[in-house]
């Protein structure tokens, strides 16, 4: 664990060095990576957040910053009645090799008659070199994160009761061969165990206008005479993993298109768990966003029974850069709710202001 530590300090790190990388690299590589931005600017594109959020901790309104840029990445900021949270996150462009992304989390739940408080800290990191992907994240928290993370029941059906401790998780993803993949990954903490999967994500290809096929390679590659033109992307998951309880089979399959996007999961074996997810893109109007789950567990159900939980999330953007967030989740896992309206800080200047 010390080892994995350290790496995610080096990533970390190195995503902070990040202006000194961009300064030597080409031009035509530097622009894929955030520029440092002067701290005069850093509130430019940023936007003010008012919500309200009801969950097992208590109901709260909130009041916080988003995309505030700091150096070459940006910073969220949340304060209520009943905690607050900052995040930060950037992104590095490795010219030749790939990329690098590094990001930090805090939150703080205070205290009150019924509960003492507590806070959470989380750091994570991926590196992409190539046809390989390593991506590292940890946490630490001394308040159970039903309370910290009421909203993230449904990412993951085997939820963590403790209400202090630590979780670390490594994973490695590599490309064997065009749309083929593997991963591999373990973690330690609440759900330690491996886990091993194998995908494979063919796309369906229009071909010269007529009947699509579904093919692993660009069917222009193998005939350049040909022109072919992705209609979406099916995803086939094969796996197993081993934890404390006992080994399972790992399941899952997908489709990503042009307007929608749906993911169907499970687990069998001595842990039982079963997930679908559906998201819509642009059907409420430009830029909307809606996302509709349910999830089958046995870590929610009375004497080993499977319990339910639903989730739904709306992201509606409005006149002038504004934008609604609503989220939900409702089950045997708990409750929760948040409705945030983003209005932004400095809106953006019509034609008339950028003339001179």
């Amino acid at each position: 664990m010390k080892a994995l530590a350290r790496c995610m300090s080096l990533l970390a790190l190195t995503a902070l060095l990040c202006p000194a990388a961009q300064a030597q690299s080409p031009t035509d590589t530097a622009d894929l990576s955030p520029q440092p931005v002067p701290l005069s600017q850093a509130l430019d594109r940023a936007g003010v957040t008012v919500g309200v959020t009801a969950s097992p901790a208590g109901t709260a309104p909130s009041l916080g910053l988003r995309g505030v840029r700091l150096g070459s990445g940006t910073l969220d900021t949340s304060l209520s009645l009943r905690g607050s949270e900052a995040r930060y996150a950037q992104s590095l462009a490795l010219p030749l090799i790939g990329y690098a992304e590094a990001g930090a989390e805090a939150q703080w739940l205070w205290g009150n008659g019924d509960s003492p408080g507590g806070h959470r800290l989380a750091a994570s990191g991926v590196l992409a070199a190539g046809p390989v992907e390593v991506q590292l994240a940890g946490e630490r928290f001394t308040a159970p994160l039903l309370l910290l993370r009421p909203l993230d029941t449904l990412n993951d059906p085997t939820p963590d009761p403790r209400s202090e401790g630590s979780n670390l998780t490594a994973s490695l993803r590599g490309r064997l061969g065009p749309g083929t993949f593997v991963m591999v990954g373990h973690e330690w903490g609440h759900g330690a165990g491996m886990t091993a999967d194998l995908e494979l994500r063919p796309q369906l290809w229009s071909v010269d206008g007529g009947p699509a096929v579904l093919a692993l390679v660009n069917p222009g590659d193998l005939n350049p005479e040909l022109w072919a033109e992705s209609q979406g992307t099916l995803t086939l998951r094969l796996g197993a993993e081993h934890r404390a309880a006992g080994a399972g089979l790992r399941l899952g399959t997908g489709w990503d298109g042009p307007s929608s996007s749906t993911e169907l999961s499970a687990v069998l074996g001595a842990h039982r768990e079963a997930a679908v997810h559906w998201r819509a893109y642009d059907l409420l109007g430009q830029d909307s966003e809606l996302d509709l789950g349910a999830a089958l567990s046995d870590a929610w159900g009375s004497e080993g029974g499977l319990g339910t939980q639903w989730s739904a999330a709306l992201l509606l953007p409005l006149e002038g850069e504004q934008r609604l967030e609503l989220r939900g989740s409702a089950g045997a896992a708990g409750t929760a709710a948040r409705a945030i309206y983003l209005l932004p800080l400095r809106p953006a200047p019509g034609p008339a202001d950028g003339q001179n």
